[in-house]
Order: C-alpha cells, then sequence, then structure tokens
C-alpha cells in the first residue's frame, strides 16, 4: 500500500514537471541564432544587457516582420533612424507599464529620427490580436509578430519586456531586460543620437 502511496505521488511530480515544461518551452530561447535557425550568430552568446553593443559590431539583418496593418516592414528600411524594439505580449502586465514609458518617449522625440516597434514574442498570438491590443491601448506606434522567433532567438530573451536599440546605422547597439524607463532610455539615446 505504502509503496501505491509513493508511486502516485512520484508520476504525478513527474507529469507536474513535464506540464511546466510544456508551458514554458515557447519562452526559453537557449540559444542565439541569426534568425535562419542554424544557431550561428556574430555575438558568440556574449551579448549582455544595458552596455553599449557596438564593440561587438552586430549588425542587423534585414530580418521581415509581420505588423498589424498586414504590412511587412524590412529591418533595412529602417536605417537611418534609431529603432526601438519593444519585444512583448498582449497578456504580459509589466508591457502595459512598458508602453507607458514608450509613449512619453514617442512624444517627446521627432518621429523620423526615432522609430518605436512592439513584437509579440508569443506565437499564438495573431496580427489580430496585435491589431486589437494597439487600438484597446491608443499606442501609436508599429506593432506586429516577432516573426520566426528573430529577436526572441539572436538574444536569447527569457524576459519581457525586453527592448533592444538600433543604432542609425543599422547596428544592434543596446538590450534591457524589465521595464526601460523613459528617462534611462533618454539617457542612453542622448550618448547615442547625434
Amino acid at each position: 500500500m505504502e509503496s501505491e502511496k509513493l508511486l502516485i505521488v512520484g508520476l504525478i511530480g513527474v507529469i507536474i514537471v513535464v506540464g511546466l515544461v510544456v508551458v514554458a518551452s515557447p519562452y526559453l530561447f537557449l540559444t542565439p541564432t541569426d534568425g535562419n535557425g542554424d544557431g550561428n550568430n556574430n555575438s558568440g552568446g556574449t551579448i549582455s544587457p544595458d552596455v553599449d553593443l557596438l564593440d561587438l559590431s552586430l549588425k542587423v539583418p534585414d530580418w521581415n516582420l509581420v505588423m498589424s496593418d498586414d504590412t511587412i516592414i524590412t529591418m533595412y528600411e529602417l536605417h537611418g533612424s534609431f529603432v526601438i524594439i519593444d519585444l512583448m505580449a498582449t497578456w504580459c502586465t509589466f508591457c502595459d507599464s512598458q508602453n507607458s514609458e514608450l509613449l512619453e518617449i514617442y512624444n517627446a522625440i521627432d518621429s523620423d529620427s526615432l522609430v518605436i516597434i512592439s513584437l509579440t514574442v508569443d506565437d499564438t498570438e495573431t496580427i489580430e490580436m496585435m491589431a486589437e491590443y494597439k487600438v484597446d491601448n491608443d499606442l501609436p506606434w508599429a506593432h506586429g509578430l516577432d516573426t520566426s522567433d528573430v529577436f526572441g532567438d539572436y538574444f536569447s530573451v527569457v524576459s519581457i519586456p525586453t527592448a533592444i536599440l538600433i543604432d542609425a546605422d543599422g547596428y544592434f547597439r543596446w538590450v534591457h531586460n524589465g521595464v526601460w524607463t523613459e528617462s534611462s532610455i533618454t539617457q542612453t539615446l542622448s550618448q547615442m543620437m547625434p
């Protein structure tokens, strides 16, 4: 009788662990890739948050991103502007806080010199969901999908929000995990923008 109880408890434990792994697996990006799925990128796994990445010379690949208005943005067409990529999900409450900080930046900086794009890292979310989220939250910048998990995989994103700053020459310059405040974003941009 005692061994049957132990067997049942052990079986329940295994089921719980397997369930947690299955649920968490879409958000565990353990191997940085270049967006082609081959596991190779220029970073060598050395991308650290909150430091200038310029010395790593990480040129942004020409990834295609599907936006909530059914358009496609290519990364190359954004050259000439600084770009903040906001990795998020519609269900993320901390991402709502990030929206407030980004809205302050959006209203304060010329849209020709800074582009903000929010991308969901949740593979179950659709362009329709992102369009609804953008409208419901009255957010003026582009929203879309992290198509093929290019940003999430490249930066091994394990938490959201995560913000990625790209300079006007098309190089990755900054990664910030968690809510990035308006004052910190402004300070970082002021050091990099002419």
